[in-house]
């Protein structure tokens, strides 16, 4: 008994659970052999469904068990850049501290980004600037994508706002971008823009989850080696990939399908074989033309000298903060744990 892949009378490929019994005659002799199939292609479909989510919740476990301790190794890197930006004052130490500075928060952000796929955590949302967000990606694919790949942006004058997580968004373009890279072997263009689209009920036929209303067009283009119509419709699937073993999981554009729905917007793929693929994001603009809302920046007080005890059992973290506070004007006591 086994299992076996055949082709039924409609040419169509099934799984069967296969019986075969040697069948002897009156003699004993083997005379013919038994077959018993059951199609079991319902049923192996159903599993795979069940192994893929079982999958997505041990990536949740994995995710949430790790996250705490990838971030005792993000904090002290983030808080010895604080440092060093007073220590190191000349404007190309500067310029690499912050490029560091935001990379290791960005760290920080895609562990969140993880926790929030895998477990469903709803991220912080507000008005946002697409402009920002894809000036930013295209500083940081710049300095980390081949010179063989040519990086255009546009970004339309007084683009309307977003209402959103920042994070999820930039984790949209950031995959979106990997991948036209990734199917651009020998170089090519990548390009960016962003514009303004309303969208009236003539057009939401197309999309049954979209509503009439005011979006803001995303567009990731790439000149690469384009998707076939056969494989086009399986590409927002978990765990699908096309890449070889270790280049890629099969979760970025699952996670940029599953971001761009929890903000109320839609997508479009337009691909021809050898010319390039055309992702098409669209994100419900914010009812004003509000501007992004900036960080607001908290002020570092100066110490007088005051003492202040810093408990951590992360031996760097610790000493990171004694150093960085004692650089503020304060003394510092430092314990391991609370009996010391």
């Amino acid at each position: 008994m086994g299992e076996l892949n055949q082709i039924n009378k409609d040419g169509k490929e099934i799984i069967v659970e296969s019986h075969w019994t040697l069948v002897r005659d009156n003699e004993n002799k083997p005379k013919s052999i038994l077959v018993i199939s059951t199609d079991i292609t319902e049923k192996k479909q159903i599993e795979a469904h069940l192994f893929r989510t079982q999958r997505m919740e041990s990536i949740g476990t994995l995710a949430g068990g790790i996250a705490h301790d990838i971030n005792n190794v993000l904090t002290p890197i983030l808080m010895a850049i604080q440092v060093l930006q007073r220590k190191l004052p000349d404007e190309q130490s500067q310029w690499m501290l912050s490029t560091l500075e935001s990379s290791t928060k960005r760290g920080a952000d895609i562990v969140r980004q993880v926790l929030t796929f895998a477990r469903g955590i709803e991220g912080d949302r507000a008005a946002i600037q697409a402009g920002h967000l894809i000036g930013e990606m295209e500083r940081i694919i710049r300095e980390t994508f081949p010179k063989s790949v040519n990086i255009v942006t546009d970004v339309s004058k007084d683009l309307w706002s977003i209402h959103g997580d920042a994070t999820q968004l930039h984790q949209i373009l950031l995959n979106l971008c990997v991948n036209a890279r990734d199917a651009m072997h020998n170089g090519g263009a990548l390009t960016i823009t962003a514009e303004n689209m309303p969208i009236d009920e003539s057009r939401i036929h197309i999309h049954p989850e979209a509503k009439a209303g005011r979006y803001v067009l995303i567009k990731v283009s790439d000149t690469g080696i384009g998707i076939t119509p056969e494989i086009i419709n399986k590409i927002f699937e978990p765990f699908f990939t096309t890449k070889e073993v270790g280049k890629g999981t099969g979760l970025g554009l699952s996670t940029v399908l599953s971001i761009v729905k929890s903000h109320g917007g839609f997508l479009d793929i337009h691909s021809e074989i050898g010319k390039g693929t055309i992702f098409e994001v669209y994100l419900p603009a914010v009812a004003d033309k509000g501007q992004q809302a900036e960080e607001s920046q908290i002020g570092l007080y100066q110490g007088q000298g005051e003492l202040i005890l810093v408990v951590d059992d992360e031996s760097a973290v610790r000493e990171i903060a004694k150093e960085m506070l004692e650089m503020y004007g304060y003394r510092v006591m430092t314990a391991n744990d609370g009996k010391e």
